[in-house]
């Protein structure tokens, strides 16, 4: 992912081929995030501001926490737009008014969320999101390899 310049985007995908395929941009959407490390989660954080998660992640890049982390996740509460899409067909971002649920509800959907982003193994059973449904991350360009001689000075 490049984090500079303003052409980036954080997709994601519902579907497999040109049937029922749909992708778009995440970008902005507010929502939680997971940084991860070579053992496990590093660092859990809240994007609400106009930026969106992409914005929280970027940010991650040269803050404090920019050495821990190499990977990530995120849950957006945002949707995508149903009508709206870039040139190229990716949905773009459509933030709602407000997110209004039940107490039991609201519970019950961080349950779902916190299992999905730990995955610890004493649940065996996984709880499902009641609206939520599940996109998965695209890559936007080819990942860059690093050797261990590119980040043999991180070890130390």
């Amino acid at each position: 992912m490049k984090w500079n310049g303003h052409g980036w985007r954080l997709l994601g995908r519902q579907g497999l081929n040109r049937g029922n395929l749909q992708i778009a941009d995440f970008r902005r959407a507010r929502g939680v995030y997971a940084l991860y490390g070579d053992t496990g989660i590093y660092y859990v954080g809240l994007a609400s501001g106009a930026e969106g998660i992409g914005g929280r992640l970027r940010d991650h890049t040269v803050d404090d926490h920019q050495w821990y982390w190499s990977r990530f996740s995120w849950f957006a509460f945002d949707s995508p737009s149903e009508t709206e899409m870039y040139p190229d067909g990716v949905l773009k971002h459509e933030a709602w008014p407000s997110i209004e649920a039940e107490d039991k509800l609201v519970i019950r959907e961080m349950e779902a969320l916190l299992i999905a982003v730990t995955s610890p193994p004493g649940n065996v059973q996984r709880t499902r999101f009641r609206y939520g449904s599940k996109w998965s991350q695209v890559a936007d360009s080819t990942p860059e390899v690093k050797t261990f001689a590119d980040l043999k000075d991180r070890l130390t």
